[in-house]
């Protein structure tokens, strides 16, 4: 990962192998990011997607393989006991140029991934959410 600050944001670029999320989670603690936005573009080699199921209150977790183009990624950074939790959501092409999009649970970088992060000042916070189950902004 190679990073480089202009203005208020950081224009990042992730390598072969290197995982979305662990990256990110480096970069925000490194670098003292508890909260802000990020989108990004890249091409991934392996990615589990996810899709929260209210009636059941569970996770479904779709694992992906083979080289797929990041049309879109965008999320948003927050914290929760301590540790930064970047949330994201994807939207992936493969080569007959079928979309399939979701929750980013992991993506392992193909190519190379370039990411826009942009920090806000201060930390938010996420907390689970006892009707849903899930991590919420605490606000």
């Amino acid at each position: 990962m190679e990073y480089r600050k202009i203005g208020k944001i950081y224009v990042v670029r992730l390598e072969i192998g290197e995982e979305i999320i662990t990256k990110l989670k480096e970069l925000c603690s490194d670098l003292k990011i508890g909260a802000g936005k990020v989108n990004g573009i890249g091409v991934l080699r392996s990615a589990v997607i996810s899709y929260f199921d209210l009636p059941t209150g569970v996770y479904l977790h779709r694992k992906l393989s083979g080289n797929m183009e990041i049309t879109s990624l965008m999320g948003n950074i927050s914290s929760m006991q301590g540790e930064r939790f970047p949330h994201l959501h994807i939207t992936l092409a493969d080569d007959g140029f079928q979309l399939v999009g979701g929750h980013l649970t992991s993506g392992e970088i193909g190519v190379t991934g370039e990411l826009i992060v942009e920090p806000f000042a201060g930390i938010i916070e996420r907390k689970i959410n006892q009707e849903s189950g899930l991590n919420l902004l605490a606000l």
